[in-house]
């Protein structure tokens, strides 16, 4: 009777270090479909078995903090930000022509579209006064986009300079 009771309790503790295990891995791999797209949230900006690249450099600080890793697709990037006080954003890194624009990024959402250089690389800033904003760039192999909804006043232009300046992707 003894060693029944055992064997109870050991198998009640398997199956919660298996639903435990199994809870992990679906927090680690959590896979959104959302009509037209996957994503797949990821751990480390390492998208080299999905998407054949990994991200050498991205901003992460006390004001820019990073907030999730996401693949889009098996081929866009997506890190979501917060920026303090409390705004939000999503950088997107592609390779080149693979680059898809958010949904609601079209040509008549914004009033305001102008191109200026950034340590040689030709940016183009979008922008609506107190609504969505977007800035695209190409560097060697890739395309990047940092993307808003809802940004404060003039907050692209700062952030521009220092996700161009601080982001980076590789061929793996």
């Amino acid at each position: 009777m003894v060693e029944a009771i055992w064997f109870v309790i050991a198998l009640v503790m398997l199956a919660v270090v298996s639903v435990a295990l199994i809870l992990m891995i679906v927090l680690q791999c959590d896979v959104k479909a959302t009509g037209r797209e996957t994503r797949t949230q990821y751990l480390s900006p390492n998208y080299s078995q999905s998407a054949g690249f990994r991200l050498t450099a991205y901003p992460n600080n006390e004001l820019i903090i990073l907030q999730r890793y996401w693949l889009i697709d098996e081929s866009i990037a997506a890190l979501d930000y917060t920026i303090v006080p409390g705004r939000f954003m999503t950088l997107f890194i592609a390779r080149r022509g693979r680059m898809r624009f958010p949904d609601n990024y079209y040509a008549d959402a914004f009033e305001s579209v102008e191109q200026y250089d950034i340590n040689g690389l030709t940016v183009t800033q979008s922008q609506k006064a107190g609504r969505r904003a977007a800035v695209y760039w190409a560097r060697g192999d890739f395309e990047y986009l940092i993307y808003s909804e809802e940004p404060e006043m003039n907050m692209m232009n700062g952030l521009a300079v220092y996700f161009v300046n601080n982001t980076r992707a590789e061929r793996s």
